[in-house]
């Protein structure tokens, strides 16, 4: 009888956790959506298929961003047009960065959760509600990298 309150005791502190992680997750992420406007939406998702890492604060790249949705990770489409560029996402809303907010595009080797090969992924910087972040993404072949990152540079 022991052993199983034991492992009754454990289970539910284990649950405990996990409802305690959850609900300070759901308070940081309504937190940050109301003091971040919510994003333009994507414009054009025919774009090269990608992986959306995540996105992070610029000045603190250990921090996700999870307002409006954009903490999950997936498979994405990102397209440059004259408006900026659209990253859709697999089951997330999209979103636009616009021209006028980018401020640049690089590549980098880790983001929060995810390291790969030197340059693997590619980092774009750019400010939204008085806020600057970085999107990383990672595309599944060198050349589609090269064209997006070309097609942003125009």
């Amino acid at each position: 009888m022991t052993r199983e309150l034991i492992g009754f005791l454990m289970v539910m502190i284990v649950v405990v956790i996990a409802v305690l992680v959850a609900i300070g997750y759901r308070k940081k992420r309504l937190s940050e959506s109301s003091t971040i406007e919510p994003f333009p939406e994507a414009t054009d998702c025919n774009g090269i298929e990608c992986l959306y890492v995540s996105t992070v604060f610029y000045d603190n790249p250990l921090r996700r961003l999870l307002a409006h949705g954009m903490g999950p990770r997936g498979k994405a489409a990102v397209a440059v047009g004259v408006d900026g560029i659209s990253v859709c996402r697999q089951g997330e809303r999209g979103f636009q960065i616009s021209k006028t907010s980018l401020i640049g595009i690089e590549r980098s080797t880790a983001t929060i959760d995810r390291a790969v090969e030197p340059g693997g992924l590619t980092s774009i910087v750019w400010r939204h509600s008085g806020e600057q972040f970085v999107t990383n993404l990672r595309f599944q072949s060198r050349e589609e990298r090269e064209v997006f990152e070309n097609e942003v540079m125009v």
